[in-house]
């Protein structure tokens, strides 16, 4: 199978979209500078690596390091290649409440435009009582600012 002048574009379109959420990874968290810069590693592994300095940053309150991480993990999801919207939601929003014992600190962290997407996600992964609770934490969450990072 011969590779048409379409597919050459994709490649090239996933190779920038590469280099970009590296090079802004390693900016908005240098605390993973090393995991973004690994080639080898996908996006989906840096995602797990930041769910875990995020859950620190909650029992830690650190702001400034949550702004940054949730910042990054929404950047990817409005990009225009689904690939790190997809990595976004399937990495990290779907695993945001996976220490229950945060959940009212996370809540508060969520973007409201992400939640439609991710709630799918949630459904099959968590009892009914547990969803109800989110979606009573989530109620009335207002949109992220302009500042967003």
């Amino acid at each position: 199978m011969g590779v048409g002048p379409s597919d050459e574009e994709d490649r090239a379109t996933i190779v920038t979209t590469v280099v970009d959420w590296r090079e802004r990874a390693s900016a908005l968290v240098p605390e993973l500078r090393a995991v973004a810069e690994t080639e080898e590693w996908s996006c989906h592994v840096f995602f797990s690596e930041l769910s875990q300095l995020t859950m620190e940053a909650h029992r830690e309150q650190n702001d400034d390091v949550l702004r940054r991480a949730y910042g990054f993990a929404h950047w990817c999801f409005h990009q225009p290649e689904q690939f790190l919207e997809n990595a976004a939601l399937v990495s990290f929003y779907e695993h945001v409440f996976d220490d229950w014992d945060l959940r009212e600190e996370v809540a508060a962290w969520l973007p409201c435009d992400v939640l439609p997407k991710v709630r799918a996600l949630w459904e099959w992964r968590w009892p009914k009582e547990q969803l109800t609770e989110v979606d009573q934490l989530l109620a009335g969450l207002q949109p992220p600012g302009r500042d967003a990072v």
